[in-house]
């Protein structure tokens, strides 16, 4: 399956690279919000990490993106999109206590899910003046996996990672632009279904709610 998988995450990045070349619209930076559903952090391909394995057992929290995309018009009111993202879920906490003073914690072990998914689609125009209202559709190769962070103070450093799972996936969405003239402000909501195609036997669905601030050059 992961074989078929590759030949889409080429075509999206040779999309990506094409229009970022030659006729792209503006090209941005996205941050914002993740919210996850209860079952995305079981997404991974081995039911244990090292020691590790039962912190994964645990419901992701609210998470965080980051990510960049651009643009390129189709007509009037129709936009090519595509772009890449970071997506991190936290999920468990652990302390570890000196055992000879219990008010003193050596470290903190911290599990996390990542997603990263790489985008292409759409963007259709309600509304494209000086404030832009639009649908977004789109499609998502996305790389998943869960690793462990352990923080001596306030550095993290990661000590373990569970293998790359792939799955393809979609998103639907709306956004709003704000024209300013050196920069278009940019606010999106968007529903990311991350393992439509790829499912292993008895994996439930994987999805999240990603609300996302950006600025396009």
């Amino acid at each position: 399956m992961k074989k078929n998988l590759k030949p889409l995450l080429i075509i999206l990045c040779f999309g990506i690279i094409i229009y970022s070349n030659a006729n792209a619209t503006s090209l941005g930076i996205l941050i914002g919000l993740s919210t996850p559903s209860n079952q995305i952090n079981n997404v991974y391909n081995s039911n244990s990490l090292s020691d590790f394995g039962n912190m994964y057992r645990e419901g992701a929290k609210l998470g965080y993106h980051i990510g960049i995309r651009g643009r390129m018009d189709l007509s009037d009111n129709l936009q090519f999109v595509g772009g890449i993202a970071y997506h991190k879920f936290p999920q468990t906490t652990i302390q570890v206590i000196n055992p000879n003073s219990p008010y003193d914690t050596l470290a903190s072990l911290n599990t996390s899910q990542n997603v990263i998914p790489i985008t292409a689609g759409v963007n259709f125009f309600l509304l494209k003046k000086f404030i832009g209202l639009y649908g977004v559709g789109e499609l998502s190769y996305n790389y998943i996996s869960n690793s462990v962070d352990v923080y001596y103070g306030s550095l993290p450093v990661a000590i373990s990672k569970s293998p790359t799972d792939s799955r393809i996936g979609f998103g639907l969405g709306a956004g709003a632009d704000l024209d300013v003239k050196l920069i278009t402000i940019n606010l999106e909501v968007k529903y990311n279904y991350i393992n439509l195609i790829g499912q292993k036997a008895g994996e439930e669905a994987k999805a999240f709610v990603s609300v996302s601030l950006g600025a396009f050059f």
